[in-house]
């Protein structure tokens, strides 16, 4: 039976705030919240969500730290079996938007600084999640890298900047086949991005190839028959504004029925996808198995950034002050709507005693209203004093990082701060342990303490998986995802915000590492940075033309310490001469393999044309100069071990920009 034009503009509309009309012969699909564990709301009372009980992993900036794929696909499956247990077909994530500045409240939401990095654990997130028979959301294309004002001010770029940087995340997450894909709220060069055909279609239909369905953010449309032109197949939630806009566009001929007849059938082809895919779903982690995943999760992202003396690991037979409010009750997760109704995390002084340590605990501060606030100061100190060494729990509460507003400061609450000083002043055996979900100025306590280890936002396994790496259980390896500047000054963007009309993006390609290294600033912890208890030799490289801009390279890595860990390796590429502005270097691919004292592993990463090139907006496609490439294999952005170079020298007629 033919539908009628009235079903067919509901069809396109959601029904409520979490499901797809039931209409046209399509069935109602669930949709939930996430990406580090499943918001599943259950009731909204009094202007709140109350959500159904989940596991709470790592948020994607811990597990950006990780390196992960093989980590980050595992937890995707995790979280798709508590999707099957609700009948969600679609978990609204993973996000991949770049950090281009620090303070952007939403950073702990996303993986990374850098796009090949965010796109490939972003790719093995969906492929995980969707193994398991359940969609994925990936978002939020594109451009929306702070949350000032982000309903109304547009990201303005010129088009290299937004092929080569914004959009190259999405583009290899894409690989994987997510089943949907988010629009942001923001506008990109003036014109939103539920109206932006030059985004939603051009780009993200014709070049990418995405077939699968595009989706407003919760309330990015502004104009339903407008966004339909430009690609939007299904705008949320539901709004009877929506069906009066599409109504009236087609009665007066500026949409046809053709286009609703397009996105119809992108629907259809995602109810397909979801009811052909029953056999995958199936249940077969307990609970407690999730757990463990998400401690070993957080164990595998945390990153050791300070270790003076190797005082980490401690000693079984040191006393241990413990102090903080975050020791009891840490902030393992930032606020907004990704936020999971998790169970409370273990407490830091029962997981050190059930591994033989004598601790005593202080709080020092207090958390009140989700602000730190300074509780028997006097006795956190003399506490710290008698013991032979002190860990120091601080970090953000979800209050300073959060969704629709953005940090005003690198610091922590200087009740924290104050706090380490003065632990520091009688204990000279300071370890700080910091929960947060980016980066942190540590500068005012950096040169007073031993160690300091970042646990990130790393979700319901935060002490368990502390008490590891503290204890030596586990070896540190995470390495940072993004940089952590020295001050916010020193940052591409400081303290600017835009003026609600715009923002824009001069530093253009230079976001993150690619920014400090171009404009030969220093970092307190540059990109891929992080220490172990253990040390690794780089050697044996060897590079193999397989084409004009093909190579496969290979190296060593032996563990030669005294302890069992993992290492990430990272490789970079350097355009040596260039006729446009090029990063120093960048980030083409990367690796982790576990190595037990002594053992050698071999890597090996295939480079294509992709990993030499630029986007030249005159040519409008990907641009490779002939001339010299160096190939560098790091154990972080400023720790290159290994170097090799190459020539390419493609046919004149592919050269443009050189006689």
């Amino acid at each position: 039976m033919k539908n009628s034009i009235n079903e067919k503009i509901i069809a396109v509309t959601g029904r409520d705030n979490w499901s797809t009309a039931e209409v046209c012969g399509l069935p109602s699909l669930r949709v939930s919240d996430g990406p580090h564990g499943l918001r599943f709301v259950t009731e909204e009372k009094d202007g709140e969500q109350i959500a159904a009980e989940s596991v709470c992993y790592p948020t994607l900036s811990a597990l950006g730290n990780s390196f992960d794929e093989s980590l980050v696909y595992a937890v995707g499956q995790a979280i798709a079996e508590d999707c099957i247990k609700h009948d969600v077909a679609i978990i609204l994530g993973p996000g991949v938007n770049l950090k281009r500045t620090p303070l952007c409240g939403r950073n702990f939401e996303y993986f990374s600084e850098d796009g090949v990095l965010a796109g490939k654990l972003a790719a093995a997130y969906i492929e995980g999640v969707q193994s398991k028979g359940v969609g994925t959301s990936l978002k939020h294309f594109a451009a929306n890298n702070r949350e000032y004002d982000r309903f109304f001010q547009s990201s303005e770029m010129d088009e290299r900047t937004l092929r080569e940087t914004y959009c190259r995340a999405f583009e290899i997450a894409l690989n994987a086949k997510p089943w949907t894909v988010m629009c942001s709220y923001n506008p990109v060069n003036g014109v939103y991005a539920s109206e932006n055909k030059h985004l939603l279609n051009d780009i993200l239909r014709n070049e990418f190839g995405f077939d699968g369905v595009v989706v407003s953010d919760w309330g990015a449309v502004k104009h339903r028959a407008k966004s339909l032109k430009a690609g939007i197949d299904l705008a949320m939630p539901y709004s009877a504004d929506y069906e009066k806009q599409l109504t009236d566009w087609y009665e007066k001929g500026l949409i046809g029925e053709d286009d609703l007849d397009r996105s119809i059938g992108k629907l259809r082809e995602l109810a397909e996808k979801y009811r052909s895919a029953v056999s995958r779903r199936r249940v077969t982690m307990t609970e407690e198995q999730k757990h463990e995943l998400a401690v070993r999760a957080a164990e595998e992202s945390a990153v050791l950034l300070k270790n003076d003396d190797d005082i980490l690991p401690v000693c079984r037979d040191k006393r241990i002050a413990v102090i903080g409010g975050f020791a009891e009750n840490p902030e393992f997760q930032g606020g907004g709507s990704s936020r999971v109704n998790a169970k409370a995390a273990q407490t830091l002084c029962d997981c050190l005693k059930q591994l033989g340590f004598n601790v005593d605990f202080a709080l020092g501060y207090m958390i009140r209203y989700n602000i730190l606030t300074p509780f028997g100061i006097r006795y956190a100190v003399e506490t710290a004093a008698k013991n032979d060494c002190a860990v120091v729990c601080v970090g953000n509460t979800w209050l300073t990082e959060k969704e629709e507003t953005d940090r005003f400061s690198l610091k922590l609450n200087p009740a924290a701060e104050d706090l380490i000083l003065d632990v520091a002043r009688v204990n000279p055996n300071v370890i700080v342990v910091i929960y947060a979900g980016s980066a942190v100025d540590v500068s005012a306590f950096e040169g007073k303490v031993k160690a300091i280890l970042y646990m990130g936002y790393c979700g319901e396994g935060a002490n368990e998986a502390a008490a590891d790496l503290i204890s030596g259980r586990v070896s540190p390896c995470g390495k940072l995802a993004e940089t952590f500047p020295k001050c916010l000054e020193d940052t591409a963007t400081a303290d600017r915000r835009g003026n609600g009309y715009f923002e824009r993006y001069p530093e253009g390609v230079l976001v993150g590492y690619k920014y400090y290294e171009y404009s030969g600033i220093a970092p307190a912890y540059p990109f891929g940075y992080g220490l172990s208890y253990t040390t690794f030799r780089y050697g044996d490289m060897q590079v193999k033309k397989l084409g004009e801009t093909d190579y496969y390279i290979s190296f060593s890595v032996q563990n030669v310490g005294r302890h069992a860990a993992a290492e990430i390796v990272q490789v970079y590429i350097s355009d040596d001469a260039s006729m446009v502005t090029r990063p120093r270097k960048e980030l083409v691919a990367f690796g982790k393999k576990h190595l037990e004292v002594g053992e050698t592993c071999t890597f090996g990463f295939n480079l294509t044309e992709r990993d030499f090139a630029y986007f030249s907006p005159v040519l409008n496609e990907f641009y490779v100069e002939n001339g010299t490439f160096t190939i560098s294999v790091g154990a972080s952005s400023a720790d290159i071990r290994l170097q090799e170079k190459v020539e390419i020298e493609l046919p004149d007629e592919k050269q443009f920009s050189r006689y």
